[in-house]
């Protein structure tokens, strides 16, 4: 499979939509995090070297740093939620108890870090949207809102692997 970043939108909602697991709900989590981080950037930037909001450049520029960076690896981790899955769907074919073990956890350890990022992400959102640039609140919420169903999502992925690692014991 294509790597998320290197795909354009519409041949990514294609692979999608297609009777394929992969991508899935999972991969999804995570782009959907990544979208929050990008609009969290933006409001920083647009209240960066502002007048009005001079006292709060400090945070703001420490914000948008730590959204970047947490950006960077939601990216990774989209990709390699739909790899967590196929190693899954593999193991699940070998009839190989172990594999499919080692593939569950694996495929709980990503959701898992995708989750804790997007709660993070859903604070940095709120911090931001504070003391932000006024004018791009709604963008401030929107990453909020997005924060909050990336977590979700993810969770969504991690109880399904939990019950079906928990059967294997």
């Amino acid at each position: 499979m294509m790597k998320l970043q290197e795909q354009k939108i519409g041949t990514f909602l294609r692979d999608l939509a297609s009777n394929n697991p992969t991508p899935g709900g999972g991969t999804v989590a995570a782009l959907t995090a990544t979208f929050s981080a990008s609009l969290i950037e933006m409001v920083c930037n647009l209240t960066v070297d502002k007048k009005a909001y001079f006292a709060v450049q400090k945070r703001i520029i420490e914000y948008r740093k730590e959204a970047s960076g947490i950006k960077v690896r939601l990216s990774k981790l989209a990709d390699e939620d739909a790899k967590a899955f196929d190693l899954v769907m593999k193991a699940y074919k070998s009839k190989d108890k172990l594999k499919i073990k080692k593939a569950l956890k694996y495929a709980i350890d990503v959701p898992m870090e995708v989750r804790k990022l997007s709660q993070k992400l859903e604070k940095i959102g709120y911090r931001v949207n504070k003391i932000g640039n006024k004018n791009a609140r709604s963008d401030a919420k929107t990453a909020i809102h997005l924060a909050r169903a990336a977590s979700k999502s993810a969770l969504e992925n991690i109880l399904i692997n939990k019950k079906a690692l928990a059967k294997l014991q």
